[in-house]
């Protein structure tokens, strides 16, 4: 049957459980890649900030809690839950939580990455 899923094809969890490392200070990151794309889940501590940096893939950012800021090419837009942010590829962004509530996002990029950012 074409288009089947098979076990061996599929990669299945759950996002809380998946092993996490600091990305930067106050910032922790669980990485999934598949064939194409790669799925990120960042949680950043208030206060904490993600410099600006940029990548060839294109991002699809969600909000699942608390409000964060982006810099995005320059412009600050800032996002809170259910909300979400395409920023194209190679385009300089950052993120900072200026309030006093733990924030998580799930980012999908695509290509799938390499390597992590450089800042």
């Amino acid at each position: 049957m074409v288009g089947a899923v098979t076990e061996s094809s599929v990669q299945s969890g759950v996002f809380a459980a998946i092993a996490t490392a600091e990305a930067l200070p106050g910032i922790a990151r669980g990485t999934i890649h598949g064939a194409q794309m790669t799925v990120v889940r960042y949680v950043y501590q208030p206060g904490s900030v993600f410099p600006m940096h940029q990548h060839p893939q294109e991002q699809f950012t969600y909000i699942v809690s608390g409000r964060i800021v982006f810099t995005v090419d320059g412009i600050d837009q800032e996002f809170g839950p259910g909300e979400f942010a395409v920023i194209p590829g190679d385009t300089p962004h950052g993120a900072r939580v200026n309030g006093d509530l733990v924030v998580e996002t799930i980012n999908i990029m695509s290509p799938k990455r390499d390597a992590p950012p450089t800042t």
